[in-house]
């Protein structure tokens, strides 16, 4: 079973202004958002992200520097008692992402709640954690050496579950005292952390009290995890335990029925390709089942109706024109008997046939991986990139089919977790 404990976490000083000091998520962070974060010399990007021109050794050297500065000019401090953790994260999308949902999910207010805990590492897939991405290992041995290096976690691993009854988050809402998506503050449980990034409000409530910590220990037994944002994190806090004995990592578990829990696509870029390869591929396995100069409403609608699991539908930008490309259902068939899957064939299909074969340098550089179409179309007009691939979302129970039922991992940056966690909220000095 999936082994849980309390931690003293480490969070940004409550007396200095922390909404100048947090960060998005490393790996979302492009050249710009680093320069406009990092003008800050004490945000907490200067120890979680690279910036680009920087080697990976040069790196880890210049945040473990930067993370003895904060510890002893007191940017950081340490909780003094062991608790458990709600992770609480008020949002709303962008009217660019909203399109791309069912309007049975579209909301004026999405708040979701993560209990944050330490959580017993595993081998992925060998017992009760799963994952459901393929990573880059470059990248994962690089978090390897900055949890070495620092001895650190600086943000929770975001992990999902299953829960019908929703019995954990209910207990959440009965102790803070009101129902998502209302807040109402209890000035007997305030929150150590609330603080507002890119629009979003993070909350940290911190849980002391044995008899509540014993309900969630009782609650959280025999739970199975999905890791939804984290892959690389998680391989890393792996090694840890292979190599240096670490057994604990830090996570955030969501419950995968909660409403305001989303899973998004990333939206490809790309260049250096073979341009009339491509075009005799899509000739051969696709048809335009739609031609327009707007990527408004209507695109969206048309590239979400699939007649099966077998009819796909990918989008597509050149710079010019907005297409829907409908892939050979009796191809995309023999695809998927072959591949021995069926979840994420909208993936599969771009990657096998569209972009892995014409791709002319290397994937990891000339595959740009976008939060929105909107990325994804700049970096085309922009003439960075020459095409641009827009994808439908994935359901949480998708994820869970492809991981506990298929066995297999989507290709890398595939699913996009929506809300997405911050570097700084809740942090952990990693002890053996």
């Amino acid at each position: 079973m999936v082994e849980i404990r309390p931690f003293k976490a480490t969070i940004l000083n409550p007396r200095m202004q922390i909404d100048k000091l947090i960060c998005p998520v490393y790996d979302t962070i492009d050249a710009a958002n680093y320069q406009k974060f990092a003008h800050e010399k004490n945000n907490i990007i200067h120890v979680t992200t690279r910036r680009k021109d920087m080697d990976r050794d040069e790196f880890i050297e210049y945040a473990t520097k930067e993370l003895d500065r904060f510890t002893r000019s007191k940017v950081l401090v340490e909780r003094e008692t062991p608790a458990f953790y709600i992770y609480g994260i008020m949002y709303s999308l962008t009217p660019e992402i909203l399109p791309l949902l069912p309007e049975k999910d579209r909301k004026s207010l999405y708040f979701v709640f993560g209990l944050v805990s330490l959580v017993k590492v595993e081998e992925l897939g060998k017992g009760n954690i799963v994952g459901h991405e393929n990573i880059f290992e470059v990248n994962s041995n690089e978090r390897y050496r900055l949890m070495k290096g620092s001895m650190m976690n600086f943000s929770p691993i975001a992990a999902e579950y299953s829960m019908p009854g929703h019995d954990l988050n209910n207990l959440f809402e009965e102790y803070l005292g009101f129902k998502r998506p209302d807040f109402v503050p209890d000035p007997g449980k305030p929150p150590v952390v609330d603080v507002t990034l890119n629009g979003s409000r993070h909350f940290l409530w911190e849980i002391t009290d044995e008899k509540f910590i014993r309900k969630i220990k009782k609650l959280t037994k025999g739970l199975k995890l999905l890791i939804l944002d984290g892959h690389h994190r998680y391989t890393a806090s792996n090694l840890l335990r292979e190599r240096d004995g670490i057994e604990y990592t830090m996570m955030m578990m969501m419950e995968g029925g909660d409403r305001a829990l989303l899973l998004l696509p990333w939206h490809r870029a790309v260049r250096n390709f073979n341009e009339q390869e491509l075009a005799q591929k899509i000739r051969e396995n696709f048809s335009i089942d739609l031609e327009s100069d707007t990527n408004d409403e209507e695109f969206y609608s048309r590239l979400r109706k699939r007649r099966s699991e077998f009819d796909i539908k990918l989008g597509m930008y050149d710079g010019k024109k907005f297409r829907i490309l409908r892939a050979d259902e009796k191809a995309v068939h023999d695809l998927s008997r072959e591949k021995k899957e069926i979840v994420g064939l909208d993936l599969i299909v771009l990657h096998e046939w569209l972009i892995n074969p014409f791709i002319q340098g290397k994937p990891v550089e000339d595959v740009s991986f976008n939060a929105s179409p909107e990325q994804a179309i700049t970096k085309v007009d922009s003439k960075e990139y020459k095409v641009a691939f827009l994808l439908n979302p994935f359901s949480i129970k998708d994820v869970e089919r492809k991981a506990f039922i298929e066995g297999k991992n989507f290709p890398q940056k595939s699913t996009l977790f929506l809300p997405k966690v911050a570097e700084g909220i809740v942090m952990r000095k990693i002890k053996n």
